[in-house]
């Protein structure tokens, strides 16, 4: 049988006419003469859809039992038919849930149709749930594991902002630190969940195919366009659309991108009419897109439209005992991945986590403990299973990076000054921060010397500042 109705109505003839054509189809009927016998019905056989009459005896009508059966299934497709097919009637079944309302005489053809449209719309919305529910499995809020501060930060902005139709966000931070992971954790937790999620990554396209594949184009618009095809940006429409390295864009197609997220519209590449752009746009860099403002390489009034929401990812190596806690979920996940039984980590090996760089984050994290799992022997992960640098070869970063001898000197020469750098490498951004605090030193705090200094603009002073949390004492 491909389907049961539950037929519910009075007349027992139109009960039997219903099964015979119904049979036909292959379908099973259940019939009920009342709304409680019918009621009944649905709670202890489930069928796949019901037809109610309106005019039910024992003082429930169709449209009530439709509600009571959606307290029951609230996805259970309801055809409403009525020998009073008013226009009032018909409105107020389908407020009430019904998938659509038929009048008496039956056109038993078109019953049979609004069966078949009911019972593969229930279908749709069902295998919509059931791939959204394995997308969330594996991309939702509740798999960015951590629970550091600044990871809390990140969940509880990101949440915010799924919440806000089609709001705009940047999310910054090093490779590997799991922008993607946000994006698609974002787009699930939207209103608009159930919509295309499409993802570009910049980097991959030189400009003219990028822009192609983006806007679409028009049948003719250039040598190889036989025909008209459509762009991702309508392709995403409803949903999200996710640009992964947004700074390696290039600057012709950044203004075109601007205009599209101001006008909120854009036309294929060869076409003239605008089309509607209705989507959340998220963008995602690993790069300083201030430095690359000050450089001339990205546009100063996209970067501003693009943070509406801006979201950074911290570095694995700043979140402390979350190492340990992410590296435990992939073990997990590749416990059931191999078939393996390992049982946790190693106490050495949980010192070697917390205290190495991971300057490839928690890509760099997956991949070895994918390869502990697969060539650990015993019920924990040990230190040497992780294949990584040991922990004295892996130091964390001193407060000084650089000698305060060094910066000295180089402050009598600039143009002509070494640094000895230890054989444990430095902390470039440790070394930056140092810098900055010993240039504002010697310029008694004048921002705009310092950075005259520093051989950098004001703006781009004021950033790192900022961004290091160096109090800065503008000039009077």
């Amino acid at each position: 049988m491909q389907a049961t109705l539950l037929v519910v109505d009075d007349d027992r003839d139109i009960r039997e006419i219903i099964r015979q054509v119904a049979e036909i189809k292959d379908y099973e009927v259940i019939e009920a003469e009342d709304a409680t016998v019918g009621l009944e019905k649905m709670r202890t056989m489930a069928p796949d859809l019901s037809i109610l009459d309106v005019g039910l005896p024992g003082g429930i009508d169709g449209v009530e039992l439709c509600q009571q059966i959606h307290e029951i299934a609230p996805q259970h497709p309801v055809l409403i038919i009525s020998g009073q097919a008013t226009p009032e009637k018909a409105v107020e079944a389908l407020k009430h849930g019904a998938f659509d309302y038929l009048g008496k005489p039956l056109n038993l053809e078109k019953l049979m149709l609004l069966v078949d449209r009911a019972l593969s719309s229930a279908a749709t919305a069902r295998e919509i749930e059931r791939v959204s529910d394995e997308r969330k499995a594996v991309y939702g809020f509740d798999r960015l594991v951590g629970n550091c501060k600044q990871m809390h930060h990140v969940i509880d902005t990101a949440q915010k902002v799924a919440a806000v139709q089609f709001a705009t966000v940047l999310l910054t931070g090093e490779s590997g630190t799991g922008k993607e992971l946000v994006a698609h954790a974002i787009h699930l937790a939207s209103p608009n969940a159930d919509k295309p999620f499409v993802e570009v990554n910049c980097a991959a396209m030189p400009e003219t195919l990028l822009e192609a594949e983006l806007f679409g184009y028009e049948k003719g618009a250039f040598t190889d366009a036989k025909q008209r095809k459509r762009g991702l940006f309508e392709v995403a429409s409803g949903g999200t659309f996710f640009l992964d390295e947004i700074g390696e864009m290039p600057l012709n197609l950044q203004v075109k991108l601007l205009k599209v997220i101001e006008e909120r519209t854009f036309r294929r590449v060869g076409g003239t009419q605008p089309l509607q752009m209705k989507f959340r746009l998220i963008a995602a860099t690993n790069a300083n897109l201030m430095e690359q403002i000050e450089t001339g390489k990205f546009r100063r009034d996209l970067y501003y439209r693009l943070a509406v929401f801006a979201i950074h990812l911290p570095p694995l190596r700043e979140r402390g005992h979350d190492t340990v806690d992410i590296a435990m979920h992939f073990v997990e996940k590749f416990n059931r991945e191999f078939g393996k039984n390992i049982k946790g980590i190693s106490p050495d090996a949980e010192r070697l986590l917390t205290s190495y760089n991971w300057p490839g984050n928690i890509r760099e994290l997956r991949n070895a403990v994918e390869r502990a799992v697969l060539i650990g022997v015993g019920p924990y992960i040990q230190a040497n299973d992780l294949a990584v640098l040991p922990m004295q070869e892996s130091p964390a970063p001193s407060k000084m990076s650089m000698p305060e001898s060094d910066i000295d000197a180089m402050l009598d020469n600039r143009d002509n000054f070494s640094i000895d750098v230890p054989q444990t490498g430095v902390n470039l951004e440790e070394v930056e921060k140092q810098l900055i605090r010993i240039a504002m030193r010697h310029c008694k705090n004048n921002a705009s010397a310092a950075a005259r200094f520093l051989r950098m603009t004001r703006e781009t002073l004021r950033y790192r500042l900022k961004k290091y949390g160096i109090r800065e004492e503008m000039e009077a």
